[in-house]
């Protein structure tokens, strides 16, 4: 989603000032995936994913009884140049609670 704001001086009748670009980030998995640039946050996603497998973060094991496991979730930050173009899609996968 995109929105554009406007900034005005102190009178409005003067001519804006400052135009920028906003971008509403997605908050959710299903809000990236579901949005005309969910090809992007899903090349985020898979790039988050690859880091995680290359730097050995995680393994896959059974779930001890009697212990909690903690969530996790998806962050998502779109980067913008100087020029307030998309520069790139930024997707981190984050724990969630506490131990």
């Amino acid at each position: 989603m995109i929105f554009y704001s406007r900034w005005k001086g102190p009178r409005e009748s003067e001519e804006p000032q400052n135009t920028a670009l906003v971008i509403k980030d997605p908050v959710t998995y299903e809000e990236a995936m579901s949005r005309n640039d969910a090809v992007y946050w899903k090349k985020a996603c898979a790039e988050e994913l690859k880091a995680f497998i290359k730097q050995e973060l995680f393994s896959i094991v059974p779930k001890p009884v009697g212990c909690k496991v903690i969530e996790c979730k998806w962050v998502f930050k779109t980067k913008l140049n100087e020029d307030s173009q998309v520069e790139c899609y930024k997707a981190w996968l984050v724990a969630q609670g506490f131990s």
